[in-house]
C-alpha cells in the first residue's frame, strides 16, 4: 500500500509535474489568464500527487525492512540413521535453575529431578532470551530468537520459521499439546507451532485438583489425558509437550495433597519453593505413566525452564523485566534411555533455541533448505559465543553474556551494569567503573543491532500505531 503510490508517481507523475511548473513559469512571465486557471488545475494535483509520493517513500525509509529467517524454507530429510524415536517437551513454569536441586545441591526441591539429571545431559548455563512464557515457548519449540515485543508469535503465520511439531508432522508424527493453565491465549500459539491436538483444562476433569497459581490446577490433571491420548497412540511415532504451571505466581501450593516443607524463612519464596516441590512431584508421576505404558525407553524427554523468577534480588519480582541471572538462567535436562547413562553436561553457554537442533541430532535427521541459530548440544557449544537478552517491556533493558562477563544496558533509566558471573554468579558487585567507555559502548550497539536484527524477521513494528525503534 505504501509502495503504491510512489509506482503511481513515476509512472504519470511527471508529465503533470512539468506540465505544471512550465505553465506557472509563463503565468509568472505574463501569460494569459486562461493558463492561469489551467495552472490552478494542475499544479494542486501535481503538488498533492509528489506530497502523496514523497511521504510515502519516507514511511518506507523510517519502517525496519522485513527480512526473511534462514530456516523459514527449513524441512527433515531422513538419513540412513534416523531413529523415529517419540519426543516429550516439559515445559517448567517459572522454573530458575538456582532453585531446583540438579543446579543447588543445598536445596532438596527437587528430589527425582536430581536423580534424573544423573542419566542424562544437563546443560549447565542454560538462558532464555526473554523471560516470558510465550517467548521461551516459541524458542524451544521453533528453534529461534522470538520477537523482543509483544504479539507476533500469536497471529496466524506470526512465526518466521517451521517449528519442531510441524517439521515432524510431515516425517510421520503425531503431535499433541497438553497444558494444565487456563491461560486461553495459548491456543493460537499451538497452533503455530504446529501441534494436531491440543488439550487445554477446559478438556480436562478438575475435581480434586488442587488450584496452584493464578494461571490454573496443579498438573497431575493432565495425566488421565495424556494417557487416553498415548494409548491411542503407543504404535506410532508421536510428539507431546505438557505446559506446567505451577511454579507461575500466585505460588499457592501449601496444604496440597502432597503437603509441603519449609524450605525457606521468606513466605513468599518458601511457597515458590514448595510450588517447585509439587511440580517435581508430577514429574514423577508422569515418568510412571510412560514407563507403565511401555513408552518410557523409546522416548527423548527434554525439561526446561521457561524462563526464572524474582524474589527482589535486584528489586524485582517474577520475570518480565528480571534481566539478571535469577530471571535467565534456567534447568534444561535432556533424558533419552541408552544415552548419557552416566550423566553428561554441556559447560558451555547454551540457549533454549538449542533444543530444536538437539532433538534433531537426537533423532538422526538432517535439516535441509534452511538454517536454525542454535547448536545441537551434543557437541559444546563455541567458545565464542555471545547470548543476548531482553526484558519484555519497551526500552527497559538489554543484556548479552560473553565468556562469564554480562552486560546490562538499562536505556538510561539507571546506571549500565558489568558483571564477572565466574567470580559474581549473583551479581552483586558492579564492575561497569572498571570498563572503558569504548568497551561498554561496543557492547551497547552490539545490543541494539541485534533487537533490530531480531524484530525484522517478524515484520515492521508498531507499538499505539507508532513505529517502534530501540533507540
Amino acid at each position: 500500500m505504501l509502495l503504491f503510490p510512489a509506482l503511481l508517481f513515476a509512472a504519470f507523475g511527471p508529465w503533470p509535474l512539468t506540465r505544471t511548473i512550465d505553465r506557472w513559469r509563463g503565468w509568472l512571465e505574463g501569460g494569459s489568464q486562461t493558463e492561469a486557471s489551467e495552472v490552478s488545475l494542475f499544479g494542486p494535483l501535481g503538488i498533492l500527487l509528489v506530497a502523496l509520493s514523497l511521504g510515502s517513500l519516507s514511511l518506507l525509509i523510517g519502517s525496519a525492512p522485513a527480512t526473511k529467517h534462514p530456516a523459514v524454507h527449513a524441512k527433515l530429510a531422513q538419513a540412513s540413521w534416523t531413529q523415529k524415536r517419540n519426543v516429550v517437551l516439559i515445559h517448567l513454569e517459572s522454573t530458575r535453575a538456582q532453585s531446583v536441586t540438579p543446579y543447588n545441591e543445598d536445596l532438596k526441591t527437587t528430589p527425582f529431578l536430581d536423580e534424573l539429571a544423573k542419566s542424562s545431559l544437563l546443560a549447565e548455563q542454560a538462558h532464555v532470551v526473554l523471560p516470558r512464557s510465550s517467548k521461551g515457548s516459541v524458542a524451544v519449540n521453533c528453534g529461534i530468537e522470538p520477537p523482543l515485543y509483544p504479539g507476533p508469535e500469536f497471529v496466524p503465520g506470526g512465526i518466521p520459521a517451521p517449528c519442531l511439531a510441524g517439521l515432524l508432522n510431515e516425517q510421520g508424527y503425531n503431535t499433541v499439546f497438553f497444558q494444565s493453565a487456563t491461560s486461553s491465549g495459548f491456543g493460537d500459539l499451538v497452533k503455530n507451532f504446529g501441534y494436531a491436538e491440543f488439550y487445554p483444562p477446559s478438556t480436562m476433569d478438575t475435581e480434586g485438583f488442587a488450584v496452584t497459581n493464578t494461571f490454573g490446577y496443579e498438573e497431575d490433571m493432565m495425566l488421565k489425558p495424556s494417557e487416553q491420548w498415548l494409548k491411542n497412540h503407543e504404535d506410532e511415532p508421536f510428539m507431546a509437550e505438557y505446559f506446567t504451571g505451577t511454579g507461575h505466581y500466585g505460588y499457592e501450593c501449601l496444604g496440597t495433597r502432597y503437603g509441603d516443607k519449609d524450605f525457606a524463612e521468606d513466605d513468599q519464596l518458601n511457597r515458590y519453593l514448595n510450588c517447585l516441590r509439587l511440580q517435581d512431584i508430577f514429574l514423577k508421576n508422569l515418568f510412571d505413566q510412560y514407563k507403565e505404558l511401555g513408552l518410557y525407553e523409546n522416548t527423548i524427554f527434554v525439561l526446561f525452564g521457561d524462563h526464572g523468577e524474582g524474589f527482589k534480588e535486584h528489586g524485582r519480582d517474577m520475570h518480565g523485566d528480571t534481566i539478571w541471572e535469577e530471571g535467565l538462567r534456567i534447568p534444561l535436562i535432556i533424558h533419552a534411555p541408552g544415552w548419557f547413562e552416566n550423566g553428561e553436561r554441556v559447560e558451555g553457554l547454551s540457549s533454549q533455541i538449542d533444543i530444536l537442533p538437539t532433538v534433531v541430532d537426537l533423532l538422526g535427521y538432517e535439516v535441509k533448505d534452511g538454517q536454525y541459530p542454535g547448536y545441537s548440544l551434543l557437541q559444546d557449544p563455541p567458545e565464542d559465543r555471545i547470548l543476548r537478552f531482553s526484558c519484555i517491556s519497551s526500552r527497559k533493558c538489554l543484556a548479552s553474556i560473553k565468556g562469564t562477563e554480562k552486560y546490562i544496558y538499562h536505556y538510561g533509566n539507571q546506571p549500565d551494569e558489568f558483571f564477572d558471573l565466574s567470580k559474581d554468579p549473583f551479581e552483586k558487585q558492579n564492575l561497569i567503573s572498571e570498563r572503558s567507555k569504548e568497551e561498554t559502548d561496543e557492547r551497547r550497539e552490539d545490543l541494539i543491532a541485534w533487537s533490530r536484527r531480531v524484530n525484522a524477521q517478524y515484520g515492521p513494528i508498531l507499538i499505539n500505531g507508532s513505529p517502534y525503534s530501540e533507540e
